[in-house]
């Protein structure tokens, strides 16, 4: 392995060029996060991927492409084993434990209990695992706040909503699944407050913390059949928060020519075959937040016992781009989601903060409030 260490600067100066080379988005992306000015060490890394391996394409497809992001910038040597099964989860992780791999990158909490025999069991070893977290002295987690672009999303839904009925519904009631229903429902209902108008929004109960979820998470028959019910009932625009499941509410929305939000990943891109119903996605940048751990660690501010949060300040979680309804989505609503991104950067809205209001009497909007 070579023992040569890349100047800081070097990895920020082509970070900016790849950002550059993005393209426009939907809304404006916050500055990367700063690396701290030290050197990167070479390194060894490793990531255990999701059952269905490096293709697996909500988690595993993206991590590995942090890795390779900052194999590309600076010296380290990565590989990755492929969960076939749960049970392969002790022996993958041990394996790159004993390779005294420097950094191992797991995917999921449904490997929290392997990491934390596997953590205990390898002291000197240092881990983290993505969209979990973490206490143990040798384990960073990996965890996404969602409720920003959430928020985002809904007041995009409510604006671009014909029926004045918008809906959502969750994998499973866990808190990872309902912040995103609850930023939906909180900026769809901001949408109601600004303008003054009716919006019916299905599916969640900010107040009672009732909603809608599947009884098997990966049936897309059964994500079809929920949209098919939203649909029904007026509903316009669904955000499915959902994996494999939501592919059966995408497919309902081609059927019913219904507007579609995916989550976790940007829809359009990673499922192109549903992309002429994608207005966009509440995106977990699982790339860039693995990218940022395995700096810290070359950079040695890497520190178990703690969490990584992605945030739109750090851009490890955002709005995907409109894509096919760039043209769809008016500039006075695009001028208002970025409008909604900054006063959520800047402090003056609470996404996570529903307003209380009275369903048979709307509150004024702001211009008619000055009246």
């Amino acid at each position: 392995m070579s023992k040569r260490l890349v100047p800081i600067l070097l990895i920020g100066l082509l970070l900016i060029v790849a950002l550059a080379a993005c393209g426009a988005k939907a809304t404006p992306e916050p500055e990367a996060t700063p690396i701290p000015e030290a050197q990167l060490n070479p390194i060894t890394v490793g990531l255990v991927t999701a059952i269905g391996g490096v293709e697996e394409k909500f988690y595993s497809a993206l991590a590995w492409k942090g890795v390779q992001e900052a194999e590309n910038l600076f010296t380290i040597e990565a590989s990755y084993k492929e969960s076939a099964s749960e049970s392969d989860y002790a022996d993958l992780l041990n394996e790159f434990a004993t390779a005294n791999t420097d950094l191992t990158i797991v995917i999921g909490e449904e490997m929290s209990q392997a990491l934390e025999e596997t953590a205990k069991a390898n002291p000197d070893a240092s881990f983290a695992i993505v969209d979990a977290e973490s206490n143990a002295p040798n384990v960073r987690g990996i965890t996404f706040d969602v409720i920003p672009p959430s928020y985002m999303a809904g007041y995009l839904a409510g604006g671009m909503s014909q029926t004045g009925v918008v809906c959502t519904y969750g994998e499973t009631d866990t808190p990872a699944i309902t912040d995103f229903m609850t930023g939906f429902f909180n900026g769809a209902d901001y949408y109601r407050r600004q303008n003054g108008v009716n919006l019916e929004i299905l599916g969640w109960d900010v107040y009672n913390k009732e909603g809608v979820f599947l009884n098997d998470k990966t049936s897309e028959d059964e994500g079809y059949q929920i949209a098919k019910k939203f649909f029904d009932q007026k509903c316009d625009v669904l955000f499915a928060v959902a994996k494999d499941a939501a592919k059966g509410s995408a497919k309902a929305a081609q059927e019913e020519d219904k507007l579609f939000i995916g989550a976790t990943v940007d829809w359009y891109d990673t499922f192109p075959e549903y992309g002429n119903v994608v207005l966009t996605s509440v995106m977990k940048n699982t790339d860039k937040a693995v990218f940022d751990n395995i700096v810290a660690y070359a950079a040695g501010s890497f520190k178990g016992g703690e969490n990584y949060v992605g945030t739109l300040e750090n851009n490890s979680v955002g709005l995907a781009p409109y894509h096919q309804f760039a043209d769809k989505v008016p500039q006075k609503m695009q001028e208002e989601i970025r409008q909604v991104q900054n006063n959520i950067l800047t402090g003056h809205l609470s996404p996570a903060e529903p307003w209380i209001y009275d369903e048979n009497n709307p509150p004024a909007s702001e211009e008619e409030s000055k009246d």
